[in-house]
């Protein structure tokens, strides 16, 4: 495999599959709810779990991507991932199901630098925006999949034989990436004394405008976040809605995600001379016009919810490829990994403390007004802040 096209199939599909093995709990929750006797607030900790292993292990992990390399990198994080959760479809409770959460997390954390290394080696700067847009498709598409494939599974065995199956299919990526992926013309094997060093991130790490960049993923994530964990409740709660029927608002968003991902990355290569920023800004920016909408709560047609849904996901999820593709190249082939490692470890902190700091305003208030608004407000200030940097990429 030598073209830069399918190894860009094999990097959104592995992306796919390592998204759909470490989310698989999510559509899982009320089997395992019954399964285990959990109450709502434990079931309430499985994401949480996984992307603390994420953020943990994400600044190793892009450092030894910039090490290894991709294939090996990328190969090792689907067998971790793949094994854990794998294993964790034999927890024997929520203890043991949450340590192998957090340890599936931490080879999930390769995905991200690892992918992202793989779209600079093997794609040059004019087509990269598409190509990390679609890359990074892969986590939309992989969370839905999971949404559509598992449940049934579990309704017709067990929650233990989806958690299994979702498990093999990352240690089945993990095989594909092992005998296909190869460098591409960017990614040779460096000598030892050229391989980046960790501290070297400090380099990046005092340049302002590099901090400002992590800062805004780390806004974007509080919103991306929250929008996940709180559409479906808002829409059944706010337009008295079936439960069925406020997660297919979800799913319009998730659409709206991974269309804009693809447009943005396509506008960015051909429309903005490869500039990445644009992207993120306007990304931004419709998120503040979707959350601000969804303020308005019950004032709102529920038939609005259908294009507004599409639009808040353009909103929330669309910035993620363009932003991944500027820090790879900020860091260039050298340290893309070691840098999206790091963007990776900020940005998936915002997942963290967004939806609880969500639900904390809800509690507080009793409706989802000032919520809605406090995301507004974030994506408001990323753009605002982001078009004002001086330039952090040098082009040809």
């Amino acid at each position: 495999m030598t073209s830069r096209w399918p190894i860009l199939v094999l990097v959104t599909l592995t992306h796919g599959l390592g998204a759909l093995t470490a989310l698989a709990v999510a559509p899982l929750a009320p089997f395992l709810l019954e399964s285990l006797v959990l109450s709502r607030v434990q079931v309430g900790l499985f994401l949480p779990a996984v992307y603390l292993g994420g953020v943990l292990m994400a600044l190793p992990a892009g450092w030894l991507t910039d090490r290894l390399g991709v294939r090996l990198a990328l190969g090792l994080g689907q067998l971790l991932v793949g094994a854990m959760i794998t294993l964790a479809a034999l927890s024997p409770n929520l203890v043991w199901l949450l340590t192998l959460l957090v340890l599936g997390g931490f080879g999930f954390s390769a995905l991200n630098p690892a992918t992202g290394k793989a779209v600079v080696e093997w794609f040059p700067p004019r087509e990269r925006g598409m190509a990390m847009g679609v890359k990074q498709t892969g986590l939309t598409l992989g969370g839905l999949a999971a949404a559509l494939a598992l449940p049934p599974i579990a309704l017709a065995w067990s929650w233990r034989h989806a958690l299994a199956a979702a498990g093999t299919l990352s240690l089945i990526s993990a095989a594909l990436v092992s005998i296909f992926y190869r460098p591409g013309p960017t990614g040779s094997p460096t000598r030892v004394g050229d391989q980046p060093r960790l501290a070297e991130l400090g380099t990046f790490l005092r340049r302002p405008p590099v901090l400002v960049v992590f800062g805004c993923g780390l806004a974007l994530s509080i919103t991306q976040s929250s929008l996940l964990a709180y559409l479906v409740l808002y829409t059944k709660e706010t337009f008295a809605v079936s439960a069925v029927t406020a997660a297919q608002f979800l799913a319009l968003a998730q659409v709206g995600g991974t269309v804009s991902r693809v447009v943005w990355g396509v506008a960015s290569d051909r429309s903005f001379g490869g500039r990445r920023r644009p992207g993120v800004v306007a990304s931004a920016a419709i998120g503040a016009v979707a959350y601000a909408t969804l303020a308005l709560g019950t004032r709102l047609p529920v038939w609005l919810m259908i294009p507004l849904a599409l639009v808040a996901g353009a909103g929330a999820f669309g910035w993620v490829g363009l932003y991944f593709a500027l820090v790879a190249e900020i860091g260039g082939p050298r340290y893309a990994g070691l840098l999206t490692g790091a963007a990776t470890a900020c940005s998936w902190s915002g997942t963290l403390i967004g939806p609880p700091i969500f639900g904390v305003m809800l509690e507080a208030t009793g409706d989802y007004t000032l919520s809605w608004l406090i995301l507004t407000a974030i994506a408001v200030a990323v753009a605002v802040t982001l078009p004002r940097l001086s330039p952090l990429v040098q082009r040809g």
